[in-house]
């Protein structure tokens, strides 16, 4: 029960302290220093390119947005999707339809039917050029995304939070001795006060510590 006031505690601070800092009320701010600022924007430029890469790719190699729609659902389910005829395959088989229709021994028909096959076999090409880049290209950056940028997203928002515990805690202390010095007694919460804030300082450091690592392993990685 003890464990569950505490938490509450904590979040209600934290949420006071957010809210203040958005509405511009807070006085200090725990700030980053400028090398650990830069990691987080290089992170993110890491990210929003990774994301706009795969999309764009994806559309390059699926134009049709239904198609990729169907492509996305079918994999999801784990159905193959390389078995459905694409748009070449499809002229291709045409070609070689009309060209058995109007005769193989004419010059037009037997001119259409190598052109079909050709086209069949473009369109099987093309369909393992898709499978190729969607293993090699695609997938690593989705893994990326998935794996280590997930992974440090995570990291960075448990910063966030022990940053905002910090600055609550460091508020309420900060409260606490202009009420003393105003009302000239010393106010019995400090020492829990001044305990809140080192635990918080802690907390805070040992979370910075751990994310820098990460941030910096993301960087030699690239």
């Amino acid at each position: 029960m003890n464990f569950n006031l505490k938490a509450a505690g904590t979040l209600l601070s934290r949420a006071k302290q957010f809210t203040e800092e958005k509405l511009g009320q807070a006085t200090d701010r725990t700030a980053y220093d400028e090398n650990f600022d830069h990691l987080l924007l290089e992170t993110d430029r890491a990210k929003t390119w990774t994301e706009r890469l795969i999309s764009n790719v994806e559309i390059f190699l699926q134009p049709n947005p239904n198609e990729r729609l169907e492509d996305f659902i079918l994999t999801k389910l784990d159905q193959k999707t390389t078995q459905k005829p694409n748009i070449i395959e499809q002229l291709g088989q045409c070609m070689i339809e009309a060209g058995n229709d109007f005769g193989q021994t004419t010059q037009y028909g037997s001119t259409l039917i190598k052109c079909g096959q050709t086209h069949q076999k473009l369109g099987h090409n093309y369909k393992d050029f898709i499978q190729s880049a969607a293993m090699s290209y695609i997938q690593p950056l989705k893994s990326f995304l998935e794996g280590e940028m997930k992974s440090i997203t995570k990291e960075r928002r448990t910063l966030e939070m022990r940053r905002l515990d910090l600055d609550a805690a460091r508020s309420k202390q900060k409260k606490n001795k202009i009420l003393s010095r105003d009302s000239n007694t010393p106010i019995a919460m400090a020492d829990s006060l001044d305990a809140d804030v080192r635990h918080a300082q802690a907390e805070f450091e040992r979370q910075y510590h751990l994310t820098r690592l990460i941030l910096d392993g993301l960087r030699n990685s690239q």
